[in-house]
């Protein structure tokens, strides 16, 4: 008969998910036997990430190949290598082998080898963090005398480090096992087990879980009964701080971690002028080592969730605190990027920090999980012309629909979008690669992951006097280049591109679009105008609009994509001067009551423009849809607001611009645009 812990083993094993590689791993490790490599499996990763959950994993896997698993708590030992012992000792003496005597390390490693002779051990420590002064005994101790053929399992917040990276001999039996957030669909997979089935619910779940294990099963009991409640988010945010601040005891350090919430990334001198306020360079650096701060190459970074709830506090408990922070902040972002442009040096990082405060809601929802992606766009060259080939061959074989989901930080605001495996390839056709290799190989970008595969394509086609008649010709680029006159001097050369496509192989991965983004504003940043015909379908169109793009209308014969689907050309110019107008537009601050706050320079400029230019963002949005013939309802669909909120934003812009009716929008609309 099944003992309550046999059941909740075989329960557990009934909900766990995903993990699929380490786990593949772990058995590989364990069909070595006595003829494979001594090694340490490094499994670390933050608070809730899912490394407990993962040894019980091993732990059944163990068992179904005959091999042991012992697994050790690290808490329990307060640092003292004699309670270690005794806990083993205990733990063989249990499998029903005679008592050992005096306890010594000598005698559990010989009982150990003894009692598990002729099969596959494993020995797991759990929550190594909390090792202690114990972890030097079992580095020059312990572990050196047990049999090679043991596997040794190490699962903490941190990975090794210290005695352990100095030393070659270490570093050459560790292997890294970092564990990350679960992808989309092992979170939905989890999701449908624990009785939720709605996929609104599931895509919302997912989005303010970020696929985090323990967020997700707090979310599935907050929820209950498959319905979300508007308090879930409050209390899993709220529950998961206290569990994160149990690294934190003192409240020095808990301020500063609250302060570090505010920026997306920060540093030591960001913090101390947020803060106004000197702070002891040993506290930043007790700061950093939390397990949930990791570092970038724009500074440091809290973990999204933490930095989520933390932020979600800190504006709730202290809402003229995070205000005030928040308003330095912008202070600081834009005195480094002024200072750098002058300097002839790049601002890109601070310029992404302050676009992830401010601007579009879609823009700072990709920027939401922004961090140092570890892929890179490199120029293709003769050597990898064959790769770009299989790319696209690639991507066409495995194309399937991608559900695509984010989500605003500031307003909670969600935007979901689904692209077909069809539509997810439009953005590959209209051109061919044969006829842009004409031109050379400076058109295309690969984008490579950090072991060398090929993830994404990048094509842009620089305006110059040889590539202009292949433009003009071209259906997909053509009714562009028609109407946009400027873009016909030869001497603009490499200030003017046309985007061919930006294509990764899977659009659902956040990175990979994070990547995408990236690589535009690149572009935007050094100074260019971009000119861009995507799929006239709501993501390509939001993604565009969120960048800063502006619709092109007034073009004839617009491209008709495969299947049916229309063309929209849209134009982004930031050379010269321009480029200080696209960030003083970008750099619009989010009041709390949703409206946006203008830079001062931005509002001058605007007060004598067009128009167009008096209206908000959101009214240009707005604007822009009712000018391409939207309905209120249409318009309310694609922007994820109600119809009333149409009709206010409609009235509002004929308030502010004394125009009589929608045609009259539209046409001023147009004539704004034509005039750049």
């Amino acid at each position: 008969m099944e003992t309550i812990r046999d059941v909740m083993i075989r329960l557990g094993a009934e909900e766990f998910t995903g993990r699929a590689f380490e786990c593949q791993y772990f058995g590989r490790m364990l069909e070595a036997g006595r003829e494979g490599t001594a090694q340490i499996l490094n499994v670390h990763g933050t608070g809730g990430i899912g490394k407990t959950t993962l040894l019980t994993r091993f732990s059944r896997l163990a068992d179904n190949v005959g091999a042991g698993f012992v697994r050790m708590d690290m808490q329990d030992y307060m640092g003292s290598p004699d309670l270690f012992m005794q806990d083993l000792a205990s733990r063989l003496d249990s499998d029903g082998q005679r008592p050992m005597g005096t306890v010594t390390a000598e005698r559990i490693i010989e009982h150990l080898h003894n009692s598990t002779a002729g099969k596959r051990i494993v020995l797991a420590l759990d929550q190594y963090e909390e090792a202690g002064s114990i972890d030097s005994w079992l580095r020059e101790t312990f572990f050196p005398l047990l049999r090679s053929d043991l596997l040794i399992v190490i699962a903490g917040r941190y990975p090794l480090g210290g005695p352990w990276k100095l030393s070659s001999l270490w570093r050459r039996l560790i292997v890294n096992l970092p564990l990350t957030e679960l992808q989309y669909e092992e979170a939905r997979t989890y999701l449908r087990r624990q009785g939720i089935t709605d996929e609104s619910l599931i895509d919302r779940l997912w989005l303010i879980s970020s696929g985090h294990p323990l967020s997700l099963s707090l979310l599935a009991v907050n929820t209950g009964s498959g319905q979300f409640r508007s308090s879930a988010k409050r209390e899993t945010h709220a529950e998961l701080l206290q569990y994160w601040l149990e690294e934190v005891p003192d409240e020095t350090l808990r301020s500063l971690v609250y302060a570090a919430s505010v920026p997306r990334s920060f540093d030591l001198e960001m913090l101390q002028r947020m803060m106004e306020a000197e702070l002891p360079r040993e506290v930043f650096e007790r700061l950093i080592k939390l397990s949930f701060v990791g570092s970038s190459a724009r500074g440091w970074q809290l973990h999204d969730l933490v930095r989520d709830a933390a932020r979600q506090s800190f504006r709730e408990r202290q809402p003229d605190t995070f205000a005030l922070y928040l308003e330095r902040l912008i202070a600081v972002l834009n005195e480094r990027i002024r200072s750098k442009m002058e300097g002839g040096s790049s601002a890109a990082a601070d310029i992404y920090e302050l676009i992830s405060h401010t601007g579009h809601p879609i823009l700072r929802a990709h920027f939401r999980y922004n961090r140092s992606s570890a892929n890179y766009w490199e120029p293709v060259t003769e050597q990898t012309l064959p790769e770009m080939e299989k790319y696209i061959e690639r991507r066409k074989a495995a194309a399937k629909t991608a559900r695509i989901v984010c989500s605003d930080p500031d307003s909670d605001e969600w935007f979901r979008y689904e692209l077909t495996g069809q539509e997810s390839l439009l953005r590959l056709t209209g051109w061919h690669p044969a006829e842009l290799t004409a031109f050379g190989l400076d058109s295309f970008r690969l984008l490579r992951g950090p072991d060398g595969d090929v993830l994404g394509l990048a094509a842009m086609l620089s305006v110059r006097a040889d590539t202009l008649p292949y433009l003009l010709r071209n259906p997909l680029s053509a009714p562009c280049f028609r109407l946009l006159t400027e873009a016909h001097d030869p001497q603009e050369n490499e200030t003017c591109k046309f985007i061919f496509a930006v294509d990764v192989m899977d659009p659902e991965s956040r990175e990979l679009r994070s990547d995408s983004v990236n690589l535009i504003m690149e572009h935007v940043l050094s100074g260019t105008l971009l000119i861009a015909c995507p799929p006239a379908l709501p993501f390509y169109r939001d993604s565009h609009i969120s960048m800063g793009f502006e619709p092109l209308l007034g073009i004839e014969c617009p491209y008709v994509y495969n299947g049916g689907v229309q063309a929209a050309a849209y134009r982004l110019d930031t050379r010269g001067n321009k480029l200080h107008a696209f960030l003083e537009k970008t750099a619009s601050l989010r009041t709390e009551n949703g409206s946006m706050k203008e830079h001062p320079h931005s509002a001058r400029r605007k007060a004598e423009g067009s128009l167009i230019s008096r209206l908000t963002p959101r009214e240009l949005e707005v604007a822009e849809r009712i000018a391409s013939g939207s309905t209120n309802k249409e318009i309310a669909g694609s922007l994820f607001i109600s119809e009333a909120a149409v009709k206010k934003h409609l009235n509002a812009m004929l308030q502010k611009t004394g125009l009589k009716n929608r045609t009259q929008i539209a046409a001023e609309l147009l004539n704004s645009r034509t005039d750049l």
